[in-house]
């Protein structure tokens, strides 16, 4: 997670305010948490993740071996900061999914020129990472937040080559892409 000194300040003031009007007025108390309650339940409600693969697909994902003349795409989240905010996940236009933390998705794709795209599914500005791999590459987007003042914005770690990538999702589950229907 990535704070600047400034939201860690204002962080803070707000954690010391909120236990003052806490303790002096409960009832106060009571109704500002009302709408924090409602608000994170419309977040969780947002997500729409894709069903999990089964164990075979999975193992072959994370084998991270792709088929002859193609390369892979691999997508995870694994941090704690809107983990169980859904971050919508979008390959090329044409492939679409939702990942929790401690979950992935893998694209096999054909060599060339790829553009992924990740939007939180609270609604926050979406960011887009475009990138060349060539045919037996394999490539892995480590997906974190970048906290604003107010809300999130998703970012991409790129790490290329199999050896690194594949301890860094060994205990994540896979997901599967939606069908665009």
């Amino acid at each position: 997670m990535k704070m600047t000194p400034m939201n860690i300040a204002i962080f803070g003031i707000a954690a010391i305010g909120g236990l003052i009007i806490g303790m002096q007025s409960p009832m106060l108390g009571m109704l500002l948490i009302i709408p924090v309650v409602i608000f994170v339940a419309v977040i969780l409600l947002r997500n729409q993740s894709g069903a999990l693969a089964d164990a075979e697909v999975t193992a072959d994902a994370k084998a991270m071996t792709p088929a002859a003349g193609k390369a892979r795409i691999y997508i995870m989240r694994n941090g704690f900061v809107g983990g169980q905010q859904g971050m919508n996940i979008t390959v090329n236009g044409d492939l679409n999914s939702q990942i929790r933390s401690k979950y992935f998705l893998m694209a096999e794709v054909d060599p060339g020129q790829h553009e992924v795209t990740a939007k939180m599914s609270s609604g926050s500005k979406s960011e887009s990472h475009t990138f060349s791999l060539g045919a037996g590459e394999v490539i892995l987007f480590d997906m974190k937040l970048n906290m604003g003042m107010v809300q999130g914005t998703p970012d991409f770690t790129e790490i290329r080559g199999a050896r690194e990538a594949q301890g860094m999702f060994r205990n994540l589950k896979m997901v599967e892409w939606k069908s665009a229907a």
